[in-house]
């Protein structure tokens, strides 16, 4: 390998370092802010409940309600967190030199199932909203369909990036 393309390589495994402790202490806090939300759900006194642009007053929710309405938190907040065990891994490769390869394609197809997984925590808030609580939902609330495209789209170029790197590792075996 020349020189420019070590040097290259280098400033891409250094950004990577940076950027795999960053989406660890983000899991950090992710998983701190998954605790005080199931706290406050199951003993807070008052104070309301908001995701995906719909609030739940945790007031009207009685014990059994507010387990499952913390059940439902949970779901919504694994989300993110698997998103970012998905970067992490991702950027660990990049920080092994292991670029376009099988394992860095996977893990980005994962990016992609998260993303349709947050448009179905989604709907599993909506849900929730109209069981859980015993006044209508307000008229109108948000559906992220842009999730589904986001997801959809990685996916597709994961698949891709797959295929390339497979025939790419099957080249290096031939002589």
């Amino acid at each position: 390998m020349d020189s420019e393309l070590e040097r290259k390589l280098h400033s891409i495994q250094s950004f990577s370092q940076v950027f795999r402790r960053i989406c660890q202490g983000a899991l950090l806090v992710m998983f701190l802010l998954l605790l005080a939300c199931i706290a406050g759900i199951c003993i807070g006194k008052g104070g309301v409940i908001r995701a995906f642009d719909i609030s739940i007053p945790l007031s009207s929710l009685g014990g059994y309600q507010r387990i499952l309405m913390a059940v439902v938190a949970v779901l919504a907040i694994a989300v993110p967190i698997k998103g970012l065990y998905h970067l992490e891994r991702l950027f660990r490769n990049y920080t092994e030199g292991k670029i376009f390869t099988v394992a860095s394609a996977g893990e980005i197809r994962q990016l992609g199932i998260t993303a349709l997984l947050w448009a179905a925590a989604n709907l599993v808030w909506i849900a929730a909203a109209v069981v859980l609580t015993e006044r209508r939902l307000p008229h109108s609330f948000y559906f992220h369909m842009d999730s589904i495209a986001i997801g959809v789209t990685v996916i597709v170029i994961s698949w891709l990036m797959e295929m390339a790197a497979a025939m790419r590792e099957e080249n290096e075996l031939t002589i």
